[in-house]
């Protein structure tokens, strides 16, 4: 069994190393931004379905507690419309979590190559 001596081990390791430092930003900006906008997209969906905000939206003109008169059925839609708003507020805040992340994600690397190259 032949051995390989340690300089070509060491030569090996240093050419993976540096193939991987040379892939990283392909990575970041094609993979790893996939799968951020991904999570972001699972994150906000995520939490539309906790807030079950377009149940209330698509239940607005139903009456609540089977209330079918007028009085029942206003209550209903002022209740509704108060949640709705609400709750678009805190989704429209998500959301805009959500996209801030995404941008930090793009200008993150940018970032750091530019504090780097103004301290040298």
């Amino acid at each position: 069994m032949p051995k390989a001596s340690s300089p070509k081990i060491l030569s090996l390791f240093l050419l993976d190393e540096i193939k991987e430092i040379l892939y990283f930003p392909v990575w970041w900006y094609s993979t790893g931004l996939l799968k951020v906008l991904k999570g972001s997209w699972g994150f906000v969906k995520d939490f539309e379905e906790t807030l079950a905000f377009w149940i209330w939206v698509k239940n607005l003109f139903v009456p609540m507690f089977g209330q079918r008169d007028i009085a029942g059925r206003l209550i209903s839609i002022g209740l509704r419309l108060f949640q709705i708003f609400w709750k678009s507020i805190v989704l429209l805040i998500i959301i805009g979590l959500a996209f801030s992340f995404i941008i930090f994600w793009l200008v993150l690397p940018l970032a750091i190559l530019y504090q780097i190259f103004i301290n040298l």
